[in-house]
């Protein structure tokens, strides 16, 4: 197939081909109010761009309405006018949205490629409300919403539909200089009352590559890099409580910077940073042998980190980790009480530099310390003593990407965890790349990555990932194969994240997909996969399993989906008992889900999940349903209750192990039902574009009741066990977070946060089975209560040189 698809790439083929538009910038000599009337004259001697056409709901079709785009430059930015006529002017989607959301209100934006590779971009997005959206978008077309630029902005709507300004500085984007450049670029705007998004660009949707279908702007004669250099210091207060203890209050400052250090190069660091206004962690508890992945929300590891996310060697959620010392380090020096211990290690700074050339070549390099960490603990003897629970840690990345023809490119890169007071050294080195043909049709990628674990008395640990998948990306039909070889020693985990090695596993995907509207149907989205997969060492079968997947939208825009999978071969587990070399042997089995989303148009609805699960000639079961309406009650106010439940009946899973007097393993496994049922509830109050307040609170309950327990024989089965203790317990996790937040100025902000945290753990042969009942119980356990005031403000050394406008001095007109 390889061989196959590397000919295809090497052939011209047209079937996807299409022109791309221009569209030239004029230069601007005068100055003009950013205030949404494109009154100036200046804009009569533009170039207009216009005939827009549907990416969706009917893909190449003309829009529904008439939109024309203009663009003028000068020494400082881009502006850009646009001009959205409204067969239906009174039906606008007007909903006021917290910044970077355009909720169910129109909207109007572009996404730039200054360096027209159709690998990355920069977005800038406003709503009929004037609320702004800006974000990356990367070579997967994943769009990056963490992003933040400082920009202007004005709406006016008027009795035929609305009208937008830009000015986006060019300290806002990144570009090298050229003579005579030409950008990538694409124009959008959405008519939430048709569910339509027009493009000015043809966008076709058989294509993958969105950004590789941008038109061209031309006409930025002598643009220049202009120095950038900004500063966002910042101050808090902190007040914590915990259950009866007292309140302690302390506070701190720190201070982000980013510096241009070339046209294209920018350094972005972070000293003493301040991470509690982010929102808490959907925290719950895995029964698996696996870790808990959590996503990254913490300002400064989620913007401008794209360029780190090649090869799968970065989880940031490493930095200011729990210690690893946290839960036994300190018990271990026989603590009679322990007076502290930091959940996170703390992290002193953090630095990136990142950029790309005008030749395509993209360099990042990343850097993150973090503090001895210490536990207080008074011992047996009644003394007080501070124990290591993490040590000083230095985390770098340096990466080298190249961007190629075609929305190609390879990257080379490394990882390094370095912990001086153990005496250890971690590295990943490795290789990610992605070749397509001439129009985007196929596709070679593939990921090569070589670990090694360095400590002061033992060899070093080398281990090695392959990872290489072929296929065709565009048209109706698409397909890929792949092949995935990671040894038993391979572990990129002390800065990135693997679930688990030793896999030898190859599988194919066929898709067929609808774009064009068929009687009530929409579009259609259709897959089917089969993988088979071995460990790498020894090299046993672990499984075999097939599924689809289906996703349908109708006319009216309700939305239904589901997916099924079999597994028609018993399966082999080697990670569930714990122990290398050990199998625990599962029957066949399937699962089915569907569920369903209607309109989102709509000010109530209600989407639905249902799945179920069980074993062939078994009578282990499971089920799963979600509940999750959507309530709009106005413009300004947006509520999200959410019941998630699952209940698991008859599960066989891991106890606890023991050495026996022949020092073999014991192996204890038990039959349980597992019950999980999660509830919570957001809102969100807009009370302008700049002023919003938002609600979480989240309640997790997991229970696990034992009815009988077994012994884990050599050859996987399961026979019954004399064990007789008690592992039954339940978990509980409870948040809320409330957060008040001001942008008083572009760039700026004031937050005022609580956070309150309940965390129980119960183990005891009889628990609360009513929800209710378990839910009373939790309200007696401690709770951990926090309130944070932080002030951010924005520098920007451009505002500093003369005739630069400040602010404040945008004239973008209310319509709250």
């Amino acid at each position: 197939m390889i061989i196959i698809l590397l000919a295809g790439l090497l052939l011209p083929v047209s079937g996807f081909a299409q022109e791309k538009k221009k569209l030239e910038a004029f230069r601007l000599d005068q100055q003009i109010a950013i205030d949404g009337t494109l009154d100036e004259a200046i804009w009569q001697q533009a170039e207009t761009a216009g005939n827009f056409v549907q990416v969706r709901p009917y893909n190449g079709k003309p829009g529904s309405a008439s939109t024309i785009v203009k663009v003028l430059y000068d020494n400082k930015g881009l502006y850009i006018g646009a001009i959205m006529t409204e067969n239906k002017p009174d039906s606008l989607g007007l909903e006021l949205t917290r910044r970077d959301d355009t909720g169910m209100a129109d909207h109007f934006g572009l996404k730039i490629d200054p360096y027209n590779d159709g690998l990355n971009s920069f977005g800038f997005f406003v709503t009929t409300r004037g609320v702004q959206l800006d974000f990356k978008t990367n070579k997967d077309g994943e769009e990056d919403e963490t992003w933040d630029a400082v920009w202007r902005s004005s709406v006016q709507v008027n009795d035929s539909g609305w009208a937008v300004e830009f000015m986006i500085p060019y300290s806002a984007i990144r570009f090298s200089k050229q003579q005579n450049p030409v950008w990538g670029v694409n124009f959008y705007r959405s008519i939430q009352r048709l569910r339509e998004l027009d493009s000015w660009n043809f966008i076709d949707l058989k294509v993958k590559s969105e950004l590789s279908q941008a038109g061209e702007l031309t006409g930025l004669i002598n643009v220049k890099p202009p120095l950038r250099l900004s500063a966002t210091p910042y101050l808090s207060g902190n007040a914590e409580n915990h259950g009866k203890e007292g309140w302690n209050t302390f506070a701190n400052y720190g201070l982000d910077l980013k510096c241009g250090l070339s046209e294209s190069f920018t350094l972005d660091m972070t000293l003493i940073p301040d991470f509690g206004q982010v929102e808490s962690d959907n925290r719950i508890f895995s029964l698996s042998p696996f870790e808990t992945y959590y996503e990254e929300k913490r300002p400064f590891f989620t913007e401008g980190t794209e360029l780190f996310s090649k090869g799968n060697v970065f989880y940031s959620r490493r930095i200011g980790a729990q210690p690893s010392g946290y839960s036994s380090k300190y018990s271990d020096q026989g603590a009679a009480e322990v007076i502290s211990n930091p959940e996170s290690a703390q992290l002193i700074n953090a630095a990136k530099l990142s950029g790309k050339t005008s030749g395509g070549l993209g360099v990042g390099v990343f850097n993150a310390m973090t503090a001895n960490t210490y536990a207080s603990i008074i011992d047996s003897t009644g003394q007080k003593r501070d124990i290591l629970t993490e040590p000083f840690t230095n985390f770098n990345m340096f990466i080298v990407d190249q961007s190629l023809k075609n929305n190609s490119y390879i990257s080379v890169y490394n990882t390094s965890v370095y912990q001086p007071e153990k005496g250890t050294n971690a590295n990943v080195s490795g290789t990610d790349f992605r070749l397509r043909n001439g129009t985007n049709r196929y596709e070679l990628g593939g990921i090569v990555n070589v670990s090694q674990h360095y400590g002061p008395k033992s060899s070093p640990a080398i281990g090695h990932k392959i990872f290489l998948q072929t296929g065709q990306i565009a048209g109706s039909w698409k397909y890929n194969g792949w092949l995935n070889i990671e040894s038993d020693t391979y572990d990129p985990n002390d800065m990135g994240f693997l679930m688990n090695n030793n896999e030898f596993s190859t599988g194919i995907n066929v898709r067929y997909n609808i774009y064009e509207p068929t009687g009530t149907i929409l579009k259609m989205y259709n897959s089917a996969y089969a993988s088979l997969s071995y460990l790498y060492n020894p090299r046993k079968f672990s499984l075999f399993e097939i599924g689809g997947n289906n996703v349908t939208t109708f006319t009216n825009n309700l939305t239904i989906g589901g997916n099924f999978e079999v597994k028609p071969f018993k399966t082999n587990d080697y990670f569930e008992a714990r122990v290398p070399g050990r199998v625990f042997i599962e029957p066949a089995n399937f699962h089915v889900n569907a569920w369903s989303s209607p309109d989102y148009r709509k000010k109530f609805l209600v989407d639905l999940t249902l799945g179920v699960w069980t074993m062939f000639g078994d009578n282990r079961t499971s089920w799963w349903t979600e509940i999750y309406p959507r309530i709009r009650l106005n413009n300004h106010l947006l509520i999200r209750p959410r019941l998630e439940m699952d209940f698991n009946s008859n599960n066989r899973g891991y106890v606890t192990d023991s050495l026996n007097a022949d020092l073999e393993h014991v192996i204890i496994f038990g039959r349980r039902d597992v019950k999980n049922i999660t509830t919570s509830i957001s809102a969100d109050y807009v009370f302008s574009r700049s002023t919003s307040l938002s609600f979480r609170l989240r309640h997790y309950w997991l229970r696990v009741n034992y009815f009988e327990f077994y012994d884990l024989q050599v050859d996987g089965s399961l026979i019954p066990s004399s064990y007789n203790e008690n592992h039954n317990f339940s978990i509980n996790a409870f948040n809320i977070d409330m957060v008040f937040k001001w942008d008083f100025a572009p760039g700026s902000e004031l937050l005022l946060v609580w956070k309150n945290a309940v965390y129980e753990n119960t183990q005891s042969p009889e628990l609360k089975d009513k929800y209710f009942d378990n839910l009373h119980n939790l309200f007696l356990s401690p709770a951990h209560n926090s309130f944070v005031i932080k002030l951010l403000y924005y520098i920007d050394w451009q505002y500093f040189k003369k005739n630069k406008p400040l602010p404040h001095q945008d004239s973008r007109q209310r319509i709250d």
